[in-house]
């Protein structure tokens, strides 16, 4: 795919912006396709890592190690996603590549639109492209000092020179960080079958979580970075104007060299920074790529409300996998309870007889009420009425 040519002049920076755009988007397409292409060596490797993917498995198998479903599930989805990931060109280009390179356009050109900023309908390169074009009159027509003057050589030459390093920063804080984000989006979009198949194994499933991540970082990047030259080209036009108004009536703009220059060079670091936390943002989500597992800690919640008839019928059950030890002795701390409970109630209970006292005559102290809390209240003899014993006495 042929990328326009970028020209010099008046149209430098507009065919720039497009060009880095368009070999953004023929990096991701064609370096995919080149990848994903049966006869490379990528796919070739990928065929290897499904292959002792599958054997390994049915090693596991073949030994008796435990497998749970949770396993079957996670295993399934793996080989769904590589596969999806490494040969679907069209399902690939939906969920990655279209997402990547034109959403965040249609996200950012949504906000501008919603805020009102300059350059949201489409037409950003070409409303840089004129204020680089102004800044270039700028220097030419410097701020109108008179060089007559004793000593205002030296400080015309510092206007030019500020002149030119606030087009400098202008030109690296738009053109750079642009083909920064955009061509980073392009590279990882292209070495998408090559990641694919690190996710199949423990040993390399960080690469491919990282490899995601950074696409994450540049789809946020992109979306934050449009935004700002928005906010800056809606800076920039009004303070040119004015400047180059007031050059137009011999007036003179002694303060305009370094307010352009704070501008750009502003902006240029606000651009970078924005890059910075979007990575930040996208690299330090906690397991945001997980499948969330079943805990020791709610299966055990689960088992201290049950029923000791469940609770004895899961003791009957088959033995549990390895995968699920927590789970296990969460069951049987509860039937232990369980147990605990059914003999409290039958030793303690009605007509149940005295324990036998100590030798030597010795009564026991009476335990405390705080040593069995409930247990030392409840009453120790059969309850006889009034009644009961003149029936019996008669």
């Amino acid at each position: 795919m042929a990328c326009p040519a970028i020209l010099t002049g008046d149209r430098f920076l507009a065919t720039a912006l497009r060009s880095v755009d368009c070999q953004a988007q023929t990096i991701g397409a064609y370096g995919y396709g080149a990848l994903a292409n049966p006869t490379s060596i990528t796919s070739l490797a990928l065929t290897g890592m499904l292959t002792i993917f599958v054997a390994l498995f049915g090693l596991r198998l073949m030994l008796g190690a435990p497998v749970t479903r949770r396993d079957l599930f996670n295993d399934m989805l793996k080989i769904g996603i590589v596969l999806t990931l490494a040969t679907s060109w069209p399902a690939w280009r939906t969920i990655g590549y279209d997402l990547v390179i034109h959403g965040p356009g249609e996200i950012a050109r949504a906000i501008g639109l919603s805020a009102q900023l300059p350059g949201s309908g489409g037409d950003l390169a070409n409303r840089l492209q004129r204020i680089d074009q102004g800044l270039s009159a700028l220097i030419a027509s410097g701020t109108g000092r008179p060089l007559v003057v004793q000593g205002d050589w030296f400080h015309t030459q510092n206007d030019w020179f500020q002149f030119g390093l606030a087009r400098i920063a202008f030109l690296s804080g738009t053109l750079g960080v642009t083909a920064l984000v955009r061509l980073t989006a392009g590279i990882l979009l292209a070495i998408a079958p090559l990641m694919a198949g690190l996710l199949l194994f423990g040993v390399t499933r960080s690469l491919f979580a990282g490899w995601a991540k950074g696409l994450a970082m540049t789809f946020i990047a992109s979306i934050a970075i449009t935004l700002i030259i928005e906010v800056e080209v809606a800076l920039l036009e009004p303070w040119l104007q004015d400047a180059l108004q007031k050059r137009a009536g011999q007036q003179l703009i002694l303060d305009a060299p370094i307010e352009g220059l704070v501008i750009t060079l502003s902006f240029a670091l606000v651009a970078l920074a924005v890059i910075g936390v979007a990575a930040w943002i996208a690299f330090h989500a906690s397991n945001w790529i997980s499948i969330p597992a079943w805990t020791a800690d709610r299966r055990a919640s689960q088992m201290d409300v049950a029923s000791p008839a469940v609770a004895r019928s899961i003791r009957g059950s088959a033995p549990v996998l390895s995968a699920d030890r927590p789970a296990a002795q969460a069951i049987a701390e509860s039937l232990r309870r369980e147990a605990r409970h059914v003999e409290m109630r039958s030793g303690s209970g009605y007509g149940a007889p005295s324990p036998p006292s100590p030798a030597g005559g010795a009564v026991p102290p009476p335990s405390s009420p705080g040593d069995t809390l409930g247990t030392s209240y409840r009453r120790s003899s059969l309850r006889v009425s009034t009644a009961g014993g003149r029936r019996d006495a008669s």
